[in-house]
């Protein structure tokens, strides 16, 4: 769960029926160790929240919901959710167990190096708002989504801890909704505005920030800018709401915003069919021609200037035939000479 523990022998340590294994430090509202139930020898992790309670931190909701929707965890099984084992007290003090998540947390994940592409991040999304939808069908509320929180598990699943008073980790890279930064109550919307802030930070974290971040125009970029709209009214009216955008934005190419074609085109030898609403059966289009563009523009180019070249030829011949005849050819007969001209006699004066 990337928390600073203080290793503690095992079994020296016991609170009523937990032995202590390892100290995970302190919690909102207490302390947290890893400990073995006695009655069953099943290992969890047991969160000890002393009767004086000092303060609580960034509390969204009073103690009394905090501790029913806790336990409102008892009646859901989702994969998705750590499994709440208990609510005792003992000696003045609230024990909440449950079971131990396996696998690295997101934040862990970014810190090695890992990095969400796109249909990883709407993915992610997808199973949050379906464990969300879970949980707020239950009146359950998380107010507190960030990296620490969700948990990659060995199967690939996320997990989603933190809900009531299973919290362990303090989050400094939670972004509160504006509600609450005013004060106001925390709402589904709330929660759905911490998922849509989550996924912004693994955007500008993740492999999307190299290829330029998301478009203007991609479905996904429209999903998060209204899940994390300043007003709540403005969001999406549920988690299976803002599910079904995700899944919308999975249909969509992320580039263009237009929906890519689910039919691959068939190999250039073959030809490219093209299917038309009402068609019996497909057409098969004529073969590409095997010159370019640009290659049938320059052939007639050529054409044109041979064609110019020709005609110029034959202009040429044409006028230099014709001055030819008017310089050169003699007068026909019976033509009257030209007053002021000679004419050449018939023979020479001896």
């Amino acid at each position: 769960m990337g928390m600073l523990s203080t290793p503690v022998i095992r079994g020296v340590r016991e609170i009523g029926p937990y032995q202590v294994l390892e100290d995970l430090g302190p919690a909102p509202f207490g302390m947290a160790y890893l400990a073995a139930d006695t009655r069953s020898d099943r290992t969890s992790i047991l969160k000890v929240i002393p009767a004086s309670r000092p303060g609580s931190w960034q509390e969204a909701a009073s103690w009394e919901i905090l501790l029913a929707e806790t336990e409102a965890l008892g009646r859901i099984y989702h994969r998705g959710l750590p499994a709440l084992l208990e609510v005792a007290e003992y000696d003045g003090s609230l024990l909440v167990a449950f079971a131990e998540t396996e696998g690295r947390s997101l934040h862990d994940l970014l810190a090695q190096g890992e990095r969400p592409d796109r249909a990883t991040l709407i993915d992610w999304g997808g199973q949050l708002l379906e464990i969300l939808a879970e949980a707020h069908a239950e009146g359950i509320l998380h107010r507190h989504i960030a990296e620490d929180e969700v948990v990659l598990a060995p199967e690939g699943h996320l997990v989603l801890t933190g809900f009531g008073l299973t919290q362990l980790v303090f989050d400094p890279l939670l972004t509160l909704p504006p509600e609450q930064l005013a004060g106001e109550l925390y709402t589904v919307q709330s929660d759905l505005y911490a998922v849509g802030s989550l996924l912004r930070r693994l955007t500008f974290a993740g492999s999307l920030r190299s290829q330029g971040g998301l478009g203007v125009r991609d479905p996904l970029f429209r999903v998060l800018a209204r899940a994390t709209s300043q007003e709540p009214s403005a969001r999406y009216a549920s988690a299976a709401e803002m599910a079904e955008a995700l899944r919308e934005a999975v249909r969509t190419d992320g580039s263009s915003g237009v929906r890519p074609r689910t039919s691959p085109p068939l190999p250039a030898e073959e030809g490219r069919l093209e299917v038309f609403p009402g068609a019996p059966r497909p057409v098969a289009a004529a073969p590409a021609r095997p010159q370019s563009d640009a290659g049938e523009r320059d052939h007639r180019r050529a054409l044109l200037l041979l064609a110019a070249t020709l005609l110029l030829m034959v202009f040429v011949l044409a006028t230099g035939w014709f001055l030819l005849n008017q310089d050169g050819s003699p007068t026909p007969a019976g033509a009257h000479a030209v007053p002021g001209q000679s004419t050449p006699t018939a023979s020479s004066s001896r």
